[in-house]
């Protein structure tokens, strides 16, 4: 996980450095550092860098507030002043732009060697890096290979992520409204930066998120699952101000585990709420596996055949005579279903008239030959209906 401007400042307080403005900023993510002399090189910042400057190429006594102004605008998390013979003093101008944007604005002594401070922040960043890739991989032989506990298990109690901890993973996939496609690789990282940085800013200590075929698997330690699905919905309502408005989202989480051993487990189950959400179009939600109710023991049975023929046997005649004639009474069906027979709210929901309704209803008892008003017969074709949608 990325570190933050807090952590960079912690890591050199030793060396005279001192935060004078945006103090509420220091948990800004910080992905690396980059030397900005004039506002001409400001515009290859890439976003979320420290940004340090000596003022060597300023001209003018105001330079240095359009340099701040245009530094903070090009997305940088922070920025490092060399007070000396180019940068005599800091106005207060520069103070209150920094305190109102929440920038961290810091001032170094001129005797204090920029390429130190520049040379810690690097190696934390790098450090860092190299966490999050040892665990990208640890996550992927847990996933892939739980059986081979070597691969994975030191790996996380390295990183203090305890074997014995519960896990819940959740995936997040993007794709396209129309075609269903994944977001290309451009938008994927500008998604997991967002992903990432929403966790950080809730601190939320024992998280992680890694791409896995062009999706979002986010790992979870010592978090129950209504806590994760509440964070799941901030990281949803992040990415929603970030996407286009033809892309769809779907927010599935998996089983809470009781030990690390089982994070493949409830990856499986995360992957089973993503394909069911997706037959029923139940798009932009977050879903829990644990709130699925009977969609749970449906997606358990291994006999796909059997559920098959179930579905044959109970709601597959109406959907072909839908098919034949351009009728909707599957949609008919599942309704009156949904709102346990009533007449009235189908008509309401669907804005037909109540003989239509009714007059439906007696089609669909002729089609599949029996009688609506009998609550087993109402169980066996609603769950006739929930088979198909995960077969």
């Amino acid at each position: 996980m990325a570190v933050k401007v807090r952590d960079l400042y912690e890591s050199v307080k030793k060396q005279d450095i001192e935060l004078i403005a945006g103090k509420n900023g220091l948990d800004n993510v910080v992905r690396w550092v980059h030397m900005v002399e004039n506002i001409e090189t400001s515009v290859f910042l890439e976003g979320q860098e420290i940004a340090f400057t000596t003022g060597i190429g300023l001209r003018k006594k105001d330079d240095l507030f359009e340099l701040v102004k245009y530094t903070y605008e090009n997305h940088a998390s922070g920025m490092v002043i060399s007070t000396g013979p180019y940068i005599a003093e800091i106005s207060d101008e520069i103070i209150e732009f920094c305190d109102e944007k929440n920038f961290p604005f810091f001032i170094v002594p001129w005797h204090v060697y920029f390429a130190e401070i520049m040379r810690e922040f690097c190696y934390k960043i790098t450090v860092s890096d190299k966490i999050d890739m040892e665990l990208t991989n640890a996550i992927k032989n847990a996933i892939f290979f739980e059986k081979e506990e070597d691969l994975y298990v030191p790996q996380f109690e390295m990183h203090k992520l305890k074997a014995d901890w519960s896990y819940c993973l959740a995936i997040i996939e993007i794709s396209e409204r129309d075609t269903g496609k994944i977001i290309d690789k451009e938008k994927q990282t500008k998604a997991l930066r967002n992903i990432e940085n929403t966790l950080i800013s809730h601190s939320f200590r024992y998280s992680f998120v890694l791409e896995l075929d062009g999706r979002f698997v986010l790992l979870f330690a010592k978090y129950d699952e209504d806590t994760i699905k509440e964070m799941v919905e901030s990281i949803k309502e992040n990415l929603e101000n970030l996407l286009e408005h033809d892309e769809k989202m779907c927010f599935c989480i998996g089983k809470s585990t009781r030990n690390i051993k089982c994070v493949a487990k409830s990856y499986r189950k995360a992957l089973d709420v993503l394909r069911l959400q997706k037959r029923r179009g139940k798009y932009d939600e977050v879903t829990i596996y644990k709130d699925l109710g009977l969609y749970k023991l449906l997606l358990s049975m291994e006999d796909t055949n059997a559920m098959k023929e179930y579905s044959q046997e109970t709601i597959e005649p109406l959907i072909n005579y839908d098919y034949l004639n351009s009728t909707d009474y599957v949609l008919i069906l599942e309704t009156y279903l949904s709102l346990n027979g009533s007449v009235k709210d189908v008509a309401a929901k669907l804005s037909v008239h109540r003989n239509t309704i009714n007059y439906k209803i007696k089609k669909i008892e002729e089609i599949l030959s029996c009688d609506l008003s009998d609550l087993d017969t109402r169980l066996i074709l609603r769950v006739g209906l929930m088979i198909k949608k995960i077969t």
